[in-house]
């Protein structure tokens, strides 16, 4: 008897032994955000950094370009705008498209003879009005066709997000010949810049 008792407590300790060595099931991975969230997301990092570079520019530079051919900066920034009040202006409940301010690196007529504070005011509008395109669009209804485009509402944002990125990699560049430093790399917490 003593030796069942003994070989069945020597079965439990082992069998508990294995089951502590069992391994553990990893925690779930938080769900990901919706399609729409993703890119809005993605949006907001790209206008905190252009809103920060406009800012951050020197007034006095607003007229410089790095070659003759290229827009100067206000023009570049002008080009941000037009973009936004183009690829926004529908989901964000407008009739009508704000004036141009850059047509081909020239600034039109509603574009001449700003200074950076009105550029950089128009900025903020257009991204507000980004803002509330962003809000008009959801999972539900971002195959829909906005207005008469030939684009979903999930196809103009995504555009106007895609835009941004490809000129902010402009922006970097131009502050860069500038000795500044882009706000996608001023330090965090530490640490050089890069």
């Amino acid at each position: 008897m003593r030796r069942i008792v003994t070989t069945g407590l020597c079965c439990a300790a082992f069998a508990g032994a294995l089951a502590a060595q069992a391994p553990q099931q990893a925690p779930q991975p938080r769900p990901l955000p919706g399609l729409i969230q993703e890119v809005r997301n993605i949006y907001k990092t790209h206008k905190g950094n252009i809103t920060k570079a406009a800012d951050q520019f020197p007034e006095d530079k607003y007229a410089w370009s790095p070659t003759p051919e290229v827009r100067t900066w206000g023009g570049l920034i002008s080009h941000i705008i037009d973009d936004n009040n183009g690829a926004c202006f529908v989901l964000a409940g407008e009739t009508a498209p704000q004036p141009r301010l850059d047509n081909g690196g020239k600034p039109t007529e509603a574009g001449k003879d700003l200074k950076k504070a009105d550029i950089v005011a128009k900025l903020a509008e257009s991204f507000a009005r980004c803002d509330k395109a962003f809000d008009a669009v959801t999972e539900a209804n971002m195959a829909e066709r906005n207005g008469t485009s030939n684009r979903s509402k999930f196809g103009a944002v995504f555009y106007n997000t895609q835009h941004i990125n490809e000129h902010y990699g402009n922006i970097v560049t131009y502050m860069r010949l500038q000795g500044l430093v882009p706000p996608s790399s001023a330090p965090r917490g530490g640490g050089p810049a890069n």
